[in-house]
């Protein structure tokens, strides 16, 4: 039994990196208990193992040796020790894993998909598996197993029974940052600075780009020649379409500027209400709100404040905003809902009565508009990440 425990935990140091006081440790404090409960052996009296020769020797507290217990303390010994290094030793690898993975935290790692789990998908990253839930999958993903999945490490909890301690995500924005970071080296070099990145994972995401030397074109290089760059994270993302504008100082100019593809006539910035006001042409109107209002919602958590969009020549209506058609908003403001907070605390029925539409399309209206304010609420997030 000597030789055999000694060459074991020989082993398990060389090939493991457990260390072997450790594990002598472990198991004299385990054959302690054992020889207590089993044999009633003395609480003055703790059990040693010689770290040369694998002797198991009884001292008490004045560090004499002591007689064993009349009892078959060297199978029971076996056994125990067995049952303790194989315990000690899955702990001991769950912490490393743990240490290991801990560092590597809001970074890239990339994994085989190894099964799927009620929606979600397990993925081998070599030494250990991790989670990457439904919800941190982008809508047009699909993968088979095999297949190779990369996304960002979003967070490694301590081990727990039933419990993946490691978490992937595609839809973090910060998957988005480390991705142009390690595609685009004057990023990785400091030449070009990610102020902002705002994003609807799946469907569009908007990066504020600079750079302090004025020979370089932060957006130019970020998108790369013939759009190379940008085209290669776009894959990666499964076509996720990715808008590269230049961060401004001038709160009017980098509102312009996160408006884009829209042409803007003018903008307005109220310091005091964090806020500003843009004119667009008729024809520019659409492009400056987007599909499902998308562009200026995402401006607005690009910029950090709210962006109100009017047409050039007559104010164009706010509810515009919301993808309705303006025969639909013409009724809306002549019933005096000209504006969506007035549109988001409207009595469906009362509203229904008046425009003249069905109540179940009006309330439908009305959660759009809560939404809409919900989403464009600028806040300290959301120039940084979105892990949600």
């Amino acid at each position: 039994m000597k030789k055999e425990l000694l060459n074991l935990l020989d082993y398990w140091e060389r090939n493991k990196g457990v260390s072997k006081e450790f594990l002598i440790s472990s198991l004299e404090q385990g054959l302690s208990a054992v020889y207590r409960k089993k044999a009633l052996l003395q609480d003055n009296v703790q059990v040693k193992i010689d770290p040369e020769t694998g002797d198991i020797n009884f001292i008490d507290k004045q560090g004499n040796h002591v007689s064993p217990p009349s009892f078959p303390w060297e199978r029971i010994a076996a056994q125990t020790a067995k049952q303790i290094l194989i315990q000690k030793i899955r702990e001991a690898e769950k912490t490393a894993i743990y240490n290991e993975f801990k560092k590597l935290e809001n970074s890239i790692v990339s994994g085989r998909v190894e099964r799927f789990e009620t929606g979600n998908i397990v993925v081998s990253l070599g030494r250990t598996e991790a989670m990457l839930p439904q919800k941190h999958l982008l809508p047009h993903d699909r993968f088979h197993i095999g297949d190779i999945v990369k996304g960002l490490l979003l967070e490694v909890r301590k081990p727990n029974k039933g419990i993946y301690p490691i978490i992937i995500s595609r839809t973090a924005t910060d998957f988005v940052r480390k991705l142009l970071v390690d595609e685009i080296p004057e990023i990785r070099d400091g030449i070009v600075e990610i102020k902002a990145i705002a994003r609807f994972p799946g469907d569009l995401t908007k990066v504020a780009v600079y750079s302090s030397n004025p020979k370089v074109d932060p957006v130019g290089t970020c998108i790369g020649d013939r759009a190379g760059r940008i085209k290669n994270i776009m894959k990666e993302l499964g076509g996720e379409k990715i808008e590269v504008v230049k961060w401004d100082p001038d709160p009017e100019k980098f509102t312009a500027n996160a408006l884009l593809p829209a042409i803007i006539d003018r903008v307005v910035f109220d310091r005091t209400k964090n806020e500003a006001t843009v004119w667009v042409s008729r024809e520019q109107l659409f492009v400056a709100i987007g599909k499902k209002g998308q562009n200026v919602r995402l401006a607005c958590k690009l910029v950090g404040w709210n962006i109100i969009v009017n047409r050039t020549g007559g104010e164009g209506s706010a509810l515009l905003l919301l993808g309705i058609d303006e025969e639909l908003s013409d009724k809306l403001s002549k019933a005096g809902y000209e504006t969506i907070k007035k549109l988001s605390e409207a009595d469906s029925k009362v509203l229904s009565e008046k425009v003249g539409i069905p109540e179940d399309q009006v309330k439908e209206l009305i959660e759009r508009a809560i939404r809409h304010i919900q989403d464009t609420q600028p806040d300290s997030k959301s120039n940084k990440t979105e892990n949600e």
